[in-house]
């Protein structure tokens, strides 16, 4: 945070990591500083917020660093994530539909546990509104001038800065694709839901498309957002929560009627993308208590309640089987 005082400029800074305490530089163990724990009192109003690249960057089982994000971005003018912070702001959910960069090696990574975040490896530095990111190949010194030649005005944030996103939003800004009766999503989805009990492959979506399986991939996800694979194991994973609630059917076997193996499977996608068990799930009974679900799945749904238009899908689905055949869930 910066204090204009006459000619003079007062900085604060203010370094945190997981457990706090004395970090090293990785060049040599002469250069060291000491750091707040992201639990104790959290910095508000920023100036600038870096998020500094690491290895360690990439993995937060516990969702402190991801919880912790959420609450101070929304108070920083300019958000830096520097090579692998980046997958730390994504997994926090605020890089949805925004263009960013990071280092090569993580970009596979970022594209494929991310598809909403827009990902261009190639370019050294991407600005996407207030939030600056970086690649290998970036300068520091050059981004550091351009850092501080950009001055940091008060009440110029971006409209869409720091604020984590609502669930649900990602599907709201696709919902046009769903509710179209001619588009490739809306089609697949109402024979997704009539299969759901299936084994249901991309090549068998495509053929009942009539269309080439490549070519069904690249429509998919030019129109939602997310690959047709990735899209139907969330909707797989939101046919069996509902299940938890409406029925008192055994996890096994709701797990198989949405075309999951067993049980085991179904308590793996719910420990990833809604970070509970499906049987303290149940417990819960959708109770405000429950964890903040992963972004690549609340960007469709909140984990509580069915959206509107999945349910339209799901009674368009019924009223169009035929008579004595109905679907999994």
């Amino acid at each position: 945070m910066a204090e204009q005082n006459g000619p003079k400029t007062r900085n604060l800074i203010q370094i945190y990591s997981l457990s706090g305490g004395r970090v090293f530089s990785p060049a040599s163990r002469l250069i060291f500083m000491d750091t707040l724990m992201i639990q104790g009192p959290k910095p508000v109003n920023s100036d600038l917020l870096i998020i500094a690249h690491g290895t360690r960057a990439v993995t937060d089982h516990a969702g402190e660093l991801s919880g912790w994000l959420r609450a101070v971005c929304p108070g920083a003018k300019q958000i830096v994530a520097l090579g692998s912070g980046v997958i730390r702001l994504a997994a926090a959910g605020l890089l949805n539909h925004r263009r960013v960069t990071t280092h090569s090696a993580l970009a596979p990574l970022l594209a494929e546990n991310y598809p909403l975040v827009n990902v261009d490896a190639l370019s050294p530095l991407q600005i996407d509104g207030n939030i600056y990111t970086t690649n290998e190949h970036m300068n520091l010194r050059e981004l550091a001038m351009l850092l501080i030649k950009k001055p940091l005005s008060l009440g110029s944030r971006s409209p869409h800065q720091g604020t984590a996103p609502r669930a649900g939003e990602g599907a709201t800004a696709f919902h046009h694709a769903f509710a179209r009766t001619d588009s490739i999503a809306h089609r697949v989805i109402l024979w997704w839901l009539a299969h759901i009990d299936e084994d249901i492959s991309m090549e068998r979506s495509a053929e009942f498309l009539s269309m080439s399986e490549r070519s069904f991939r690249r429509h998919f996800k030019t129109e939602v957002g997310y690959s047709p694979y990735l899209f139907l194991l969330l909707l797989r994973l939101e046919l069996a929560r509902q299940a938890l609630i409406d029925s008192n059917l055994p996890i096994d076997k709701i797990a198989r009627r949405g075309g999951l193996h067993d049980g085991q499977q179904l308590a793996r996608m719910f420990r990833k993308f809604i970070e509970t068990s499906p049987h303290q799930y149940r417990i819960e009974k959708c109770n405000d208590g429950l964890p903040i679900p992963h972004p690549v799945y609340a960007a469709l749904f909140d984990g509580r309640t069915t959206p509107p238009w999945l349910r339209e899908l799901q009674f368009a689905a019924k009223r169009g089987l035929p008579e004595g055949r109905g679907s999994g869930l």
